[in-house]
């Protein structure tokens, strides 16, 4: 699929480093991109007329609507969406006292039931497009991470979601290639127990340190999944529907 001129919906665009990341490659690639995000602190808004800031709650039916309405009335069509919905929220099993079971049901939530409300919306809407050469009518990306291999301690509910995600990525791939529509999920390598985490529900990474500088145990891995993003949208040969973010040494090799 040709991205110059095409519509991405893009959620966590806003305040998530690998959301943020995506819009910005997106645009530079002559995309109309449609951002998803809840307020929070980590806020970044563009201000590319090509881009569009919508508050979506992606779990609300109603913020579904809205969204809708607003897609079709200033594009009218969408090609894409790439998923960034990621929320993480340490659970301590080891206490006397048993934790929370809405603790592990809000990150559920946020991170499975938030990406599928968006694709069964608007897959409809995709699936009205005339199918593009190689290109098929659009494409639904969901981003995971390594968490569903290799959970990280405390992780339990994080792991979980996105173990979700993948597998309902790998459903959704075979219930939609008979309607021309590529499904596919990008995982990525960085480790929750490292991160830095934000409070908001909209965000799961906060990039900056008290000095402003970017937290070096991210790195360039929002860039480099921004770049996969755009080969998996371009590429017609590309069609697993769960794809690893390359490693990368600490040397940079």
């Amino acid at each position: 699929m040709q991205i110059k001129n095409s519509v991405f919906l893009v959620t966590g665009g806003a305040s998530d480093p690998y959301g943020r990341a995506t819009v910005e490659a997106l645009l530079k690639e002559g995309a109309r991109v449609v951002i998803c995000d809840l307020p929070t602190k980590d806020l970044h808004i563009y201000g590319d007329e090509k881009a569009i800031f919508l508050p979506i709650n992606a779990s609300e039916e109603e913020d579904m609507k809205t969204l809708i309405s607003v897609i079709q009335d200033k594009y009218g069509k969408l090609d894409g969406i790439v998923n960034c919905i990621d929320q993480y929220k340490e659970i301590d099993v080891t206490k006397k006292e048993p934790p929370s079971m809405r603790e592990f049901a809000e990150i559920v939530h946020e991170n499975v039931l938030g990406p599928f409300n968006i694709a069964r919306f608007l897959i409809p809407l995709l699936s009205k497009n005339i199918p593009k050469k190689n290109g098929g009518r659009g494409i639904i990306i969901n981003m995971s991470s390594a968490a569903a291999f290799e959970g990280p301690k405390g992780g339990c509910a994080y792991a979980a979601s996105k173990a979700a995600v993948i597998r309902m990525t790998e459903a959704l791939s075979l219930d939609l290639q008979g309607i021309q529509i590529k499904c596919v999920s990008i995982v990525t390598n960085y480790k929750v127990d490292d991160a830095k985490r934000s409070s908001g529900l909209g965000g799961c990474f906060d990039l900056e340190g008290s000095n402003g500088e970017t937290d070096d145990t991210i790195g360039d891995e929002p860039r480099r999944f921004a770049q996969l993003v755009k080969k998996v949208i371009q590429s017609s040969a590309i069609n697993d529907a769960i794809i690893r973010l390359e490693k990368v040494s600490t040397n940079g090799t």
